[in-house]
């Protein structure tokens, strides 16, 4: 059984806080915004897709979501898309793409990627 790092729960929380399942209006809203090309939308929607939050549960979804954040810069996208490259959640595993990706949001500041980059490279070398 796979499990989600201790890093992208922090994160999560650390981003999203105490989230509490959105209302159907809070959804909809986040919706439109993806669709009109909002990263941050399309990344809190990725997130929603991928937890099942007030939807339900599509790894696929989410990838997709965070793909469209990510390739326009989004950090956290960046990170979340390498988790699920990395445990072939909605795509086929590729733990090289997945380092690439965090590789992307580490050097677009965020944090957690620069710390799974760091992880990854050091299981290499063991």
């Amino acid at each position: 059984m796979m499990k989600k790092s201790v890093t992208f729960f922090f994160c999560l929380m650390l981003f999203f806080g105490t989230a509490i399942a959105d209302s159907r209006e809070k959804i909809e809203e986040t919706q439109l915004k993806a669709e009109q090309g909002n990263a941050q939308a399309q990344n809190k929607l990725g997130v929603f897709y991928e937890i099942g939050l007030g939807i339900n549960q599509d790894d696929r979804e989410a990838v997709k979501w965070y793909r469209l954040a990510a390739e326009q810069g989004y950090a956290e996208a960046q990170f979340n898309l390498g988790e699920m490259y990395e445990e072939g959640r909605g795509v086929q595993q590729d733990k090289p793409t997945a380092k690439a990706w965090y590789r992307e949001a580490c050097k677009n500041g965020w944090e957690c990627g620069c710390k799974k980059l760091k992880l990854m490279d050091d299981d290499d070398c063991g």
